[in-house]
């Protein structure tokens, strides 16, 4: 299924130290410890059920997508561009006859 939700190295990690330092929060900060392991439940278990079942990740994917084919697409005109002017170039400094307008040794 090409939709489905994957976590990235980014949050991953971050989950990841959120979990080490459990032992930490459950000795130093007893009175959150039952919420702070309610909260990385959350985040483990139920935080892709909610991002799939609510469509906030279809939505987030739809202008992420959005945002690629603009900038590929501004991208390809540029270097259409670029290509254009290059064989321009060649073509006059290639040719016999030499417009006055060029430089002198061009």
């Amino acid at each position: 299924m090409k939709d489905r939700l994957e976590y990235g190295p980014v949050p991953r990690g971050i989950y990841t130290a959120l979990l080490a330092i459990t032992p930490a929060v459950l000795i130093l900060r007893p009175d959150v410890a039952m919420h702070y392991v309610l909260f990385l439940l959350f985040l483990g278990f139920g935080l892709r059920i909610v991002l799939e079942k609510s469509g906030l990740y279809r939505l987030w994917n739809d202008m992420g997508a959005g945002a690629q084919r603009r900038w590929d697409r501004k991208f390809m005109e540029e270097r259409a561009r670029e290509i254009e002017r290059e064989e321009a170039r060649k073509k006059y400094h290639r040719s016999r006859y030499r417009d006055p307008k060029l430089p002198k040794n061009w």
